[in-house]
């Protein structure tokens, strides 16, 4: 329910903007109590994200989908794209002026943004963290990011025993790091 299309329509052309369509389905969820994308198989997947998101355009079909997918999805009855403002947005019991549900227009454009169909119209973990509906909780010191960890051995095709001799290797080389033996409890 929370995978990104384009891992289920093209699974060789994806990056680590797949990583934010779960946190915009777990967003909506946590507006809607209940799950956005409830589908019991691909297709039905598919048509609940597009009865939401609309039909995407030829370009960005062919630029992120499969030559099958993108077919395939050019072949649907196009839908238009839902107003999330109406679905996430603010709602208001008639006796009070506050809202008893939904998020302000800041959230619903976070939320829009997370659950872009093209991934490179999603922002990044660290866009996502500065934008102003999150402004309250965001602090750039607390939100340490990494360089991604490069495995020379990802691409190479290892027999069982070549494994092993590689985990163990690696084993053996470890060095704990000098903090790892720091009982202070000082945050400072």
């Amino acid at each position: 329910w929370w995978r990104a299309p384009e891992v289920f329509l093209n699974e060789q052309k994806y990056d680590k903007k797949v990583d934010i369509w779960p946190v915009g389905c777990i967003m909506a969820e946590l507006i809607l109590h209940k799950p956005l994308f409830p589908g019991n198989d691909v297709i039905e997947q598919l048509n609940k994200i597009i009865d939401l998101l609309g039909t995407p355009n030829e370009t960005t079909l062919n630029e992120i989908c499969s030559i099958e997918a993108a077919s395939f999805i050019l072949k649907m009855e196009p839908k238009p794209r839902k107003d999330f403002h109406e679905l996430f947005g603010y709602k208001y019991d008639s006796k009070t002026p506050v809202p008893i549900s939904g998020v302000s227009p800041e959230g619903v454009d976070l939320l829009e943004r997370l659950l872009s169909f093209d991934p490179r119209q999603r922002p990044t973990v660290e866009e996502a963290l500065a934008h102003p509906f999150l402004e309250n909780f965001h602090d750039p010191m607390q939100e340490p990011t990494i360089d991604p960890m490069i495995d020379e051995h990802q691409d190479v095709d290892y027999t069982k025993e070549q494994w092993i001799s590689i985990v163990w290797q690696t084993v053996q080389e470890f060095s704990p790091p000098s903090w790892i033996n720091d009982d202070s409890d000082d945050d400072s």
